[in-house]
């Protein structure tokens, strides 16, 4: 290690006193600039792709919550609100319900919860047919949508989709 030094200073010293000033201010003036754009200007742009990531996924959420709020204004405009929901139908009811709308083989997890509830999570199901079959059965199986979670996937138009269902007010 001291060799290289020591060539080091030899080359320095080779150097008249301005190319050494213009060096040192190389070397000070490069390294920071390297040091920013190698490490800064990526995490940077990265905060940029998260924050639009996130505006994107704020914005998906309100737009779900703006259906689902126009669909009980529909649902009750309609006269079809809440003397419209039937008893459970039961973790077997829905089984049946997915398997006839052909989204059973989607299904990761169907499981009862302790309070009479029902959690259903697809990892990859096409939005549009897991939409229509939640708008099919709305009413009709006496659950109410108590959360849901939709994370885009990889291909348009297919989500992971986690759903939790419980037992509807009469």
């Amino acid at each position: 290690m001291s060799a290289l030094w020591d060539r080091l200073a030899a080359l320095l010293m080779e150097r008249s006193r301005r190319e050494r000033w213009l060096l040192a201010a190389l070397v000070l003036g490069a390294l920071p600039l390297g040091l920013w754009q190698g490490v800064a200007v990526p995490l940077i742009e990265r905060q940029a792709q998260a924050r639009a990531a996130l505006a994107e996924t704020r914005a998906t959420e309100l737009w779900v919550a703006e259906q689902a709020v126009e669909h009980a204004r529909l649902m009750r405009a309609a006269g079809g609100g809440e003397d419209r929901t039937a008893a459970p139908v039961g973790m077997s009811g829905i089984e049946a319900a997915l398997r006839d709308a052909g989204l059973r083989a989607g299904v990761t997890e169907l499981a009862n919860t302790a309070d009479g509830g029902i959690t259903l999570r697809f990892d990859a199901v096409r939005f549009s047919r897991l939409a229509a079959w939640l708008s099919a059965q709305s009413g009709a199986w006496g659950y109410d949508l108590d959360g849901f979670t939709f994370e885009r996937g990889a291909r348009e138009d297919v989500v992971a989709a986690d759903l939790r269902l419980v037992p509807a007010e009469r």
